[in-house]
């Protein structure tokens, strides 16, 4: 998949469609996590923060030394950076969230 990409686009195209499924992903985990009270959604959660931290770590600094190297497409790089890092306090929420809930369900 990766040898595929060859343009700047490619990766914006690329860092928004990892940036929207991190937000989807994550929501349905910890939906999940929500419904069912599974503990075992902890370590999937786990297994997925991991994971997404190195994908949307690695294509981060790909896309910032595009930006550096690519005048013409800076704002497109800049909003693709955005949607990627806009991940970053929506996760911290969902951290919140979940260690709200796994509070509640240990004390019951």
């Amino acid at each position: 998949m990766l040898q595929n990409i060859k343009s700047v686009s490619d990766y914006n195209n690329l860092g928004r469609k990892i940036a929207l499924l991190t937000f989807l992903l994550g929501g349905f985990i910890l939906a999940s996590y929500y419904l069912t009270a599974y503990s075992g959604m902890i370590y999937i959660s786990i297994f997925f923060m991991i994971t997404f931290f190195v994908l949307n770590t690695s294509l981060s600094i790909i896309l910032i030394t595009l930006f550096f190297k690519n005048k013409a497409e800076r704002n497109a790089i800049l909003l693709t950076l955005f949607l990627m890092f806009l991940n970053v306090p929506i996760g911290f929420l969902f951290l919140q969230i979940g260690f709200e809930v796994y509070g509640i369900i240990i004390n019951n």
